[in-house]
């Protein structure tokens, strides 16, 4: 068994994290009224123990979804959206 990463934007899934830009990223969202203003993405990563056989490019979405269900540490990553090439913070 090996241990890998999933990533899943919008409705996508990779084994990268998406181009969003880490300046952006906000690492703390407890200021419900801070954020509340914020057009934020959300980048969902999932830690998941594999076979050692695992072939990423071979699994379907559909499999990928289920293997992603199955995760034992889910992280989410925001991200604010930029405004006219500007951060919005």
């Amino acid at each position: 068994m090996e241990t890998i990463r999933l990533y899943k934007f919008k409705d996508s899934i990779s084994r990268k994290m998406q181009f969003l830009n880490k300046e952006s990223n906000l690492d703390d969202l407890s200021d419900s009224t801070q954020t509340k203003f914020l057009d934020v993405e959300i980048v969902t990563e999932y830690v998941i123990n594999i076979s050692n056989d695992f072939i990423y490019e071979n699994v379907s979405y559909r499999e990928l979804i289920q293997l992603c269900s199955s995760a034992k540490q889910t992280i989410e990553h925001y991200f604010v959206k930029t405004n006219n090439d500007f951060d919005l913070i």
